[in-house]
C-alpha cells in the first residue's frame, strides 16, 4: 500500500505490519492456492475496522433556519414596537389632567400671575381671511383644487370658485391660468 493511502486511512503501524505479514504469507503460499482467486477482502476488512461507523452530524434543513429567523424577527419587532409605544405614551402630555386654578382677589395684597378680569375683557381681533391665488398646473381639475385647498370635495365650494373667477364652464381650465380661491367659505 502507498504511504499516502495509509496516512489518509489512519491505520496504526501494528495493522500495517499485520497486512504486510499477510501479504508475505499469501506470496509464500501462492503455489498452494494456485487455483484460488486472490481476494482483497482481508485487507479491506482491516481498513474498515480502523474507521468504524461514526455518527455523522445531521444538518438542518434550510426551512428550519427560515422559520427560526422569522419567529425571532417577529419577537424583536413586537419588543421594539412596545418600547416605542411606551416612550410615546410617557413623553406626550395627557389632556385629561385638569389643574385647579384659584382666583385671588386684588385687594388681598397677594401677588398672582393670573390676569385680572379687565385684561381678559379686551377684545381679540380676528385675523382677516383673504382670498388665495392659484396657478393651474397640468392635470388639475376644479375638483382636485377644491380638495387641495379645503380638504374635502363640496359642490358649494366649486360654485364659489366659479363665481369668484366668473367661469361659465368648470371644465375649461387652461395651464397657467390664475384662479382666485375664496377662503372665507370654509
Amino acid at each position: 500500500m502507498k504511504s499516502t493511502t495509509l496516512r489518509r486511512s489512519n491505520i496504526t503501524r501494528e495493522k500495517v505490519a499485520m497486512m504486510e505479514a499477510l501479504n508475505r504469507y499469501n506470496k509464500a503460499h501462492m503455489d498452494e492456492d494456485f487455483y484460488r482467486v486472490p481476494s482483497k477482502n482481508r485487507e479491506l476488512d482491516a481498513l474498515w475496522q480502523s474507521f468504524g461507523i461514526k455518527s455523522q452530524r445531521t444538518e438542518k434543513a434550510p426551512q428550519v433556519y427560515f422559520v427560526t429567523g422569522l419567529v425571532i424577527g417577529v419577537i424583536i419587532t413586537l419588543i421594539i414596537t412596545t418600547f416605542v409605544s411606551l416612550l410615546i405614551n410617557v413623553s406626550t402630555p395627557k389632556d385629561d389632567v385638569v389643574v385647579p386654578v384659584k382666583k385671588v382677589s386684588v385687594g388681598t395684597g397677594k401677588f398672582s400671575f393670573i390676569p385680572s378680569d379687565s385684561a381678559s375683557s379686551k377684545k381679540v381681533v380676528a385675523p382677516v381671511i383673504t382670498n388665495e391665488e392659484y396657478e393651474v398646473k397640468e392635470g388639475d381639475t376644479l375638483e382636485s383644487i377644491v380638495i387641495r385647498f379645503y380638504g374635502s370635495f363640496d359642490m358649494n365650494k366649486v360654485n364659489a370658485i366659479q363665481e369668484a373667477n366668473k367661469m361659465a364652464n368648470p371644465n375649461a381650465l387652461s395651464i397657467g391660468q390664475k384662479l382666485i380661491i375664496p377662503m372665507n367659505n370654509q
